[in-house]
Protein backbone atom coordinates (compact mmCIF):
# COMPACT_ATOMS: atom_id res chain seq x y z
CA UNK A 1 0.00 0.00 0.00
CA UNK A 2 3.03 2.29 0.09
CA UNK A 3 2.50 3.25 -3.55
CA UNK A 4 -1.09 4.42 -3.01
CA UNK A 5 -1.95 7.95 -1.89
CA UNK A 6 -4.48 7.22 0.86
CA UNK A 7 -7.27 9.83 1.20
CA UNK A 8 -7.91 11.13 4.71
CA UNK A 9 -11.53 9.93 4.55
CA UNK A 10 -10.29 6.36 3.97
CA UNK A 11 -8.26 6.57 7.16
CA UNK A 12 -11.21 7.96 9.08
CA UNK A 13 -13.67 5.27 8.04
CA UNK A 14 -11.09 2.52 8.62
CA UNK A 15 -10.65 3.76 12.17
CA UNK A 16 -14.41 4.00 12.81
CA UNK A 17 -14.97 0.41 11.71
CA UNK A 18 -11.92 -0.74 13.69
CA UNK A 19 -13.35 0.80 16.85
CA UNK A 20 -16.69 -0.88 16.18
CA UNK A 21 -14.98 -4.26 15.80
CA UNK A 22 -13.63 -3.99 19.35
CA UNK A 23 -17.14 -4.44 20.74
CA UNK A 24 -18.86 -6.78 18.26
CA UNK A 25 -18.38 -8.96 15.18
CA UNK A 26 -18.56 -6.72 12.11
CA UNK A 27 -19.50 -7.26 8.47
CA UNK A 28 -18.53 -4.55 5.99
CA UNK A 29 -19.59 -4.58 2.33
CA UNK A 30 -17.91 -2.33 -0.26
CA UNK A 31 -19.86 -1.42 -3.40
CA UNK A 32 -19.07 0.66 -6.48
CA UNK A 33 -19.09 0.63 -10.25
CA UNK A 34 -16.36 -0.94 -12.40
CA UNK A 35 -12.96 0.71 -11.88
CA UNK A 36 -14.08 2.60 -8.78
CA UNK A 37 -11.18 1.30 -6.66
CA UNK A 38 -13.09 -1.25 -4.56
CA UNK A 39 -10.26 -3.81 -4.47
CA UNK A 40 -7.63 -1.17 -3.69
CA UNK A 41 -9.80 0.13 -0.86
CA UNK A 42 -10.40 -3.38 0.50
CA UNK A 43 -6.68 -4.11 0.46
CA UNK A 44 -6.06 -0.88 2.36
CA UNK A 45 -8.67 -1.80 4.97
CA UNK A 46 -7.23 -5.29 5.35
CA UNK A 47 -3.71 -3.93 5.79
CA UNK A 48 -4.82 -1.28 8.29
CA UNK A 49 -6.99 -3.53 10.42
CA UNK A 50 -4.56 -6.45 10.60
CA UNK A 51 -1.82 -3.99 11.61
CA UNK A 52 -4.01 -3.37 14.68
CA UNK A 53 -4.22 -7.12 15.43
CA UNK A 54 -7.71 -7.53 14.02
CA UNK A 55 -8.50 -10.81 12.28
CA UNK A 56 -10.02 -10.08 8.86
CA UNK A 57 -11.93 -12.40 6.56
CA UNK A 58 -11.69 -11.00 3.04
CA UNK A 59 -14.56 -12.31 0.87
CA UNK A 60 -13.92 -11.52 -2.79
CA UNK A 61 -17.16 -11.73 -4.78
CA UNK A 62 -15.86 -9.89 -7.85
CA UNK A 63 -16.25 -12.98 -10.02
CA UNK A 64 -14.84 -11.26 -13.12
CA UNK A 65 -11.78 -9.48 -11.71
CA UNK A 66 -11.07 -11.54 -8.62
CA UNK A 67 -8.22 -10.73 -6.27
CA UNK A 68 -8.65 -13.96 -4.31
CA UNK A 69 -9.19 -17.16 -6.28
CA UNK A 70 -9.75 -17.71 -10.00
CA UNK A 71 -12.46 -15.93 -12.02
CA UNK A 72 -16.03 -17.35 -11.80
CA UNK A 73 -15.61 -17.98 -8.05
CA UNK A 74 -16.15 -16.24 -4.74
CA UNK A 75 -12.93 -16.55 -2.74
CA UNK A 76 -12.07 -16.23 0.95
CA UNK A 77 -8.76 -15.43 2.63
CA UNK A 78 -8.25 -15.04 6.38
CA UNK A 79 -5.66 -12.43 7.36
CA UNK A 80 -4.06 -12.08 10.80
CA UNK A 81 -1.14 -9.90 9.78
CA UNK A 82 -0.69 -7.20 7.11
CA UNK A 83 -0.50 -9.02 3.76
CA UNK A 84 1.91 -8.47 0.92
CA UNK A 85 0.75 -8.68 -2.68
CA UNK A 86 1.50 -12.41 -3.00
CA UNK A 87 -0.57 -13.28 0.07
CA UNK A 88 -3.78 -12.73 -1.90
CA UNK A 89 -2.89 -15.59 -4.23
CA UNK A 90 -3.02 -18.20 -1.46
CA UNK A 91 -6.74 -18.45 -0.77
CA UNK A 92 -8.33 -20.16 2.23
CA UNK A 93 -11.47 -21.33 0.44
CA UNK A 94 -13.59 -20.69 -2.65
CA UNK A 95 -17.03 -21.44 -4.07
CA UNK A 96 -17.83 -21.84 -7.75
CA UNK A 97 -20.38 -19.53 -9.39
CA UNK A 98 -19.86 -20.26 -13.09
CA UNK A 99 -19.78 -16.87 -14.78
CA UNK A 100 -17.60 -13.76 -14.79
CA UNK A 101 -20.61 -11.57 -13.95
CA UNK A 102 -23.69 -12.15 -11.76
CA UNK A 103 -26.10 -11.91 -14.70
CA UNK A 104 -27.72 -15.28 -15.31
CA UNK A 105 -26.12 -16.64 -12.11
CA UNK A 106 -27.77 -14.52 -9.42
CA UNK A 107 -28.76 -17.38 -7.11
CA UNK A 108 -25.39 -19.08 -7.51
CA UNK A 109 -23.60 -15.83 -6.65
CA UNK A 110 -25.70 -15.17 -3.55
CA UNK A 111 -25.23 -18.75 -2.39
CA UNK A 112 -21.46 -18.55 -2.86
CA UNK A 113 -21.23 -15.24 -0.99
CA UNK A 114 -23.25 -16.63 1.93
CA UNK A 115 -21.07 -19.74 2.20
CA UNK A 116 -17.83 -17.77 2.17
CA UNK A 117 -19.15 -15.19 4.67
CA UNK A 118 -20.25 -18.02 6.98
CA UNK A 119 -16.80 -19.61 6.68
CA UNK A 120 -15.25 -16.26 7.62
CA UNK A 121 -17.41 -16.08 10.76
CA UNK A 122 -16.58 -19.69 11.62
CA UNK A 123 -12.86 -18.89 11.39
CA UNK A 124 -13.25 -16.22 14.07
CA UNK A 125 -12.93 -13.14 11.86
CA UNK A 126 -13.54 -9.98 13.82
CA UNK A 127 -14.32 -8.19 10.57
CA UNK A 128 -15.69 -9.89 7.46
CA UNK A 129 -14.96 -7.62 4.50
CA UNK A 130 -16.86 -8.17 1.25
CA UNK A 131 -15.53 -6.89 -2.09
CA UNK A 132 -18.19 -6.85 -4.84
CA UNK A 133 -18.64 -6.64 -8.62
CA UNK A 134 -19.38 -3.42 -10.49
CA UNK A 135 -22.87 -4.68 -11.32
CA UNK A 136 -24.91 -1.58 -10.37
CA UNK A 137 -27.00 -0.61 -13.41
CA UNK A 138 -30.62 -1.56 -13.99
CA UNK A 139 -33.44 -3.18 -11.98
CA UNK A 140 -31.79 -6.61 -11.78
CA UNK A 141 -28.66 -5.12 -10.25
CA UNK A 142 -30.73 -3.12 -7.78
CA UNK A 143 -32.69 -6.18 -6.60
CA UNK A 144 -29.57 -8.36 -6.56
CA UNK A 145 -27.60 -5.92 -4.38
CA UNK A 146 -30.55 -5.48 -2.03
CA UNK A 147 -30.95 -9.22 -1.49
CA UNK A 148 -27.21 -9.56 -0.88
CA UNK A 149 -27.38 -6.87 1.80
CA UNK A 150 -30.48 -8.36 3.39
CA UNK A 151 -28.79 -11.76 3.42
CA UNK A 152 -25.53 -10.56 5.02
CA UNK A 153 -27.05 -7.80 7.20
CA UNK A 154 -23.80 -5.79 7.30
CA UNK A 155 -23.11 -3.24 10.00
CA UNK A 156 -21.33 -1.08 7.41
CA UNK A 157 -22.07 -0.39 3.74
CA UNK A 158 -19.30 1.64 2.11
CA UNK A 159 -20.05 3.09 -1.33
CA UNK A 160 -17.28 4.40 -3.59
CA UNK A 161 -18.79 6.91 -6.02
CA UNK A 162 -17.38 9.18 -8.71
CA UNK A 163 -20.54 11.30 -8.59
CA UNK A 164 -23.98 10.03 -7.59
CA UNK A 165 -24.21 6.87 -9.70
CA UNK A 166 -25.38 4.68 -6.80
CA UNK A 167 -27.80 7.00 -5.07
CA UNK A 168 -30.74 4.96 -6.38
CA UNK A 169 -29.34 2.14 -4.21
CA UNK A 170 -28.14 4.12 -1.24
CA UNK A 171 -31.23 6.19 -0.51
CA UNK A 172 -33.28 3.03 -0.40
CA UNK A 173 -30.82 1.35 1.96
CA UNK A 174 -30.95 4.31 4.32
CA UNK A 175 -34.75 4.31 4.36
CA UNK A 176 -34.57 0.65 5.40
CA UNK A 177 -32.27 1.53 8.30
CA UNK A 178 -28.89 0.45 6.91
CA UNK A 179 -25.74 2.38 7.80
CA UNK A 180 -24.27 3.81 4.58
CA UNK A 181 -20.92 5.59 4.20
CA UNK A 182 -20.25 7.48 0.97
CA UNK A 183 -16.67 7.91 -0.22
CA UNK A 184 -15.35 9.49 -3.39
CA UNK A 185 -13.29 7.34 -5.73
CA UNK A 186 -9.56 7.81 -5.53
CA UNK A 187 -8.10 10.04 -8.25
CA UNK A 188 -5.35 7.45 -8.76
CA UNK A 189 -7.73 4.83 -10.11
CA UNK A 190 -6.77 3.69 -13.62
CA UNK A 191 -9.56 2.63 -15.96
CA UNK A 192 -8.85 -0.73 -17.60
CA UNK A 193 -10.03 -1.68 -21.08
CA UNK A 194 -11.99 -4.84 -21.79
CA UNK A 195 -8.84 -6.32 -23.36
CA UNK A 196 -6.85 -5.62 -20.18
CA UNK A 197 -9.56 -7.14 -18.03
CA UNK A 198 -9.56 -10.20 -20.29
CA UNK A 199 -5.77 -10.55 -20.02
CA UNK A 200 -6.02 -10.38 -16.24
CA UNK A 201 -8.58 -13.19 -16.17
CA UNK A 202 -6.43 -15.34 -18.44
CA UNK A 203 -3.46 -14.84 -16.13
CA UNK A 204 -5.60 -15.98 -13.19
CA UNK A 205 -6.80 -19.08 -15.06
CA UNK A 206 -3.26 -19.99 -16.07
CA UNK A 207 -2.03 -19.68 -12.48
CA UNK A 208 -4.88 -21.81 -11.17
CA UNK A 209 -4.53 -24.60 -13.76
CA UNK A 210 -0.72 -24.77 -13.73
CA UNK A 211 -0.75 -28.16 -11.95
CA UNK A 212 -3.84 -29.54 -13.73
CA UNK A 213 -4.00 -33.01 -15.28
CA UNK A 214 -6.56 -34.96 -17.28
CA UNK A 215 -8.67 -37.05 -14.89
CA UNK A 216 -11.69 -39.33 -15.31
CA UNK A 217 -14.89 -39.11 -13.29
CA UNK A 218 -17.58 -41.84 -13.44
CA UNK A 219 -20.89 -40.14 -14.26
CA UNK A 220 -22.98 -42.50 -12.11
CA UNK A 221 -21.13 -41.36 -8.97
CA UNK A 222 -21.96 -37.66 -9.33
CA UNK A 223 -24.95 -35.35 -9.67
CA UNK A 224 -25.27 -32.57 -12.23
CA UNK A 225 -27.51 -30.00 -10.50
CA UNK A 226 -27.81 -28.01 -13.74
CA UNK A 227 -29.65 -30.87 -15.43
CA UNK A 228 -31.06 -34.37 -14.86
CA UNK A 229 -28.11 -36.36 -16.21
CA UNK A 230 -27.82 -39.58 -14.22
CA UNK A 231 -31.02 -39.06 -12.20
CA UNK A 232 -33.81 -40.18 -14.56
CA UNK A 233 -34.89 -43.12 -16.72
CA UNK A 234 -32.41 -43.96 -19.45
CA UNK A 235 -33.96 -44.35 -22.91
CA UNK A 236 -32.48 -46.48 -25.70
CA UNK A 237 -32.40 -44.25 -28.83
CA UNK A 238 -32.80 -47.34 -31.02
CA UNK A 239 -36.26 -47.90 -29.56
CA UNK A 240 -37.61 -44.49 -30.66
CA UNK A 241 -40.23 -44.33 -33.42
CA UNK A 242 -38.87 -43.39 -36.84
CA UNK A 243 -40.73 -40.06 -36.97
CA UNK A 244 -38.66 -38.74 -34.06
CA UNK A 245 -35.34 -39.23 -35.81
CA UNK A 246 -33.46 -36.33 -37.35
CA UNK A 247 -31.36 -37.12 -40.44
CA UNK A 248 -28.49 -34.80 -39.45
CA UNK A 249 -28.50 -35.46 -35.70
CA UNK A 250 -27.30 -38.52 -33.84
CA UNK A 251 -28.75 -39.18 -30.42
CA UNK A 252 -25.88 -40.19 -28.15
CA UNK A 253 -27.91 -40.43 -24.98
CA UNK A 254 -31.51 -39.87 -23.83
CA UNK A 255 -32.88 -39.68 -20.30
CA UNK A 256 -36.36 -38.86 -18.97
CA UNK A 257 -37.17 -37.43 -15.55
CA UNK A 258 -40.70 -36.28 -14.79
CA UNK A 259 -41.75 -33.66 -17.32
CA UNK A 260 -38.23 -33.16 -18.67
CA UNK A 261 -36.31 -35.01 -21.33
CA UNK A 262 -32.51 -34.80 -21.61
CA UNK A 263 -30.78 -35.59 -24.88
CA UNK A 264 -27.05 -35.57 -25.66
CA UNK A 265 -26.08 -35.13 -29.30
CA UNK A 266 -22.83 -34.52 -31.18
CA UNK A 267 -24.19 -31.35 -32.76
CA UNK A 268 -27.63 -29.84 -32.60
CA UNK A 269 -29.64 -29.37 -35.78
CA UNK A 270 -32.98 -27.62 -35.39
CA UNK A 271 -35.84 -29.85 -36.43
CA UNK A 272 -39.54 -30.33 -35.87
CA UNK A 273 -38.66 -33.81 -34.60
CA UNK A 274 -38.08 -32.28 -31.18
CA UNK A 275 -41.75 -31.47 -30.99
CA UNK A 276 -42.54 -35.06 -31.86
CA UNK A 277 -40.23 -36.16 -29.04
CA UNK A 278 -42.19 -33.99 -26.62
CA UNK A 279 -45.45 -35.53 -27.77
CA UNK A 280 -44.10 -39.07 -27.68
CA UNK A 281 -42.69 -38.79 -24.14
CA UNK A 282 -45.37 -36.36 -22.91
CA UNK A 283 -42.83 -33.89 -21.57
CA UNK A 284 -43.01 -30.10 -21.39
CA UNK A 285 -39.32 -29.41 -22.04
CA UNK A 286 -36.28 -30.95 -23.69
CA UNK A 287 -32.83 -30.16 -22.31
CA UNK A 288 -30.20 -30.61 -25.00
CA UNK A 289 -26.45 -30.94 -24.59
CA UNK A 290 -24.06 -30.82 -27.49
CA UNK A 291 -21.07 -33.03 -26.81
CA UNK A 292 -18.83 -31.02 -29.12
CA UNK A 293 -19.86 -27.61 -27.79
CA UNK A 294 -19.21 -28.32 -24.11
CA UNK A 295 -15.54 -29.17 -24.64
CA UNK A 296 -13.42 -26.80 -22.48
CA UNK A 297 -16.49 -25.75 -20.47
CA UNK A 298 -15.55 -24.58 -16.98
CA UNK A 299 -17.14 -26.57 -14.15
CA UNK A 300 -17.09 -26.54 -10.36
CA UNK A 301 -16.64 -29.75 -8.36
CA UNK A 302 -18.26 -30.01 -4.93
CA UNK A 303 -17.99 -32.61 -2.19
CA UNK A 304 -20.79 -34.14 -0.11
CA UNK A 305 -20.81 -31.14 2.24
CA UNK A 306 -21.32 -28.67 -0.60
CA UNK A 307 -17.75 -27.38 -0.52
CA UNK A 308 -16.09 -26.54 -3.83
CA UNK A 309 -13.03 -28.77 -4.11
CA UNK A 310 -11.88 -26.91 -7.21
CA UNK A 311 -12.50 -26.16 -10.86
CA UNK A 312 -12.00 -28.10 -14.04
CA UNK A 313 -12.73 -27.95 -17.75
CA UNK A 314 -14.54 -30.65 -19.69
CA UNK A 315 -12.33 -32.65 -22.04
CA UNK A 316 -15.09 -35.06 -23.05
CA UNK A 317 -18.53 -36.20 -21.94
CA UNK A 318 -19.37 -39.82 -22.75
CA UNK A 319 -22.57 -40.84 -20.96
CA UNK A 320 -22.82 -44.14 -22.88
CA UNK A 321 -19.55 -45.26 -21.28
CA UNK A 322 -20.33 -43.54 -17.97
CA UNK A 323 -17.34 -41.23 -18.14
CA UNK A 324 -16.66 -37.52 -17.78
CA UNK A 325 -13.08 -36.49 -18.61
CA UNK A 326 -11.84 -33.33 -16.91
CA UNK A 327 -8.73 -31.19 -16.99
CA UNK A 328 -8.32 -30.15 -13.35
CA UNK A 329 -5.81 -29.63 -10.53
CA UNK A 330 -8.19 -31.44 -8.16
CA UNK A 331 -6.58 -34.75 -7.21
CA UNK A 332 -9.29 -36.28 -5.00
CA UNK A 333 -11.82 -36.91 -7.77
CA UNK A 334 -13.33 -39.67 -5.64
CA UNK A 335 -14.58 -36.97 -3.22
CA UNK A 336 -16.58 -35.18 -5.92
CA UNK A 337 -20.35 -35.66 -5.59
CA UNK A 338 -21.68 -32.78 -7.71
CA UNK A 339 -20.54 -31.16 -10.97
CA UNK A 340 -21.77 -27.61 -11.56
CA UNK A 341 -21.72 -26.29 -15.12
CA UNK A 342 -20.64 -22.74 -15.85
CA UNK A 343 -21.01 -20.89 -19.13
CA UNK A 344 -17.36 -19.93 -19.71
CA UNK A 345 -15.03 -21.99 -21.91
CA UNK A 346 -11.34 -21.97 -20.98
CA UNK A 347 -8.99 -23.47 -23.53
CA UNK A 348 -6.20 -25.64 -22.05
CA UNK A 349 -6.77 -23.94 -18.70
CA UNK A 350 -5.11 -20.78 -19.97
CA UNK A 351 -7.53 -18.46 -21.76
CA UNK A 352 -11.22 -17.85 -22.24
CA UNK A 353 -12.44 -19.04 -25.63
CA UNK A 354 -16.09 -18.07 -25.54
CA UNK A 355 -19.37 -18.37 -23.66
CA UNK A 356 -22.09 -20.94 -24.24
CA UNK A 357 -25.29 -22.16 -22.73
CA UNK A 358 -24.29 -25.59 -21.52
CA UNK A 359 -27.95 -26.66 -21.60
CA UNK A 360 -30.32 -25.57 -24.34
CA UNK A 361 -34.04 -25.93 -23.66
CA UNK A 362 -36.18 -26.76 -26.67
Amino acid sequence: MNTVDIPVEWEQIADRIKQDAKTRIVTCIVIGKIDSGKSTFCKYLTHTWTASNIRVGYVDSDVGQSTIGPPTTVGLKIFNTPPNQHDYSNLFDLHFVGNTAPEGFLLQTLHAVKRMADKSYQQGSQITLLDTTGFIDGPVARIFKLHKIEMLRPQWIVALQAEDEMEHFLRGYEKMGWHVIRLTCSKQIVTRSQAERQRYRNERYKAYFKSAKVRNCPIHKVVFPSCILGTGQRINPLELPKETYMPDTKYLYIEKCGSELLIVVDRLVESESFYKLKEYFRVTSIACRERFEIKDLLVGMNDADGNTLGLGTITDLDPLNDNLTLFTPVQDIHKVTAIYLGNIKVEQGEKECGKIRAIRYL
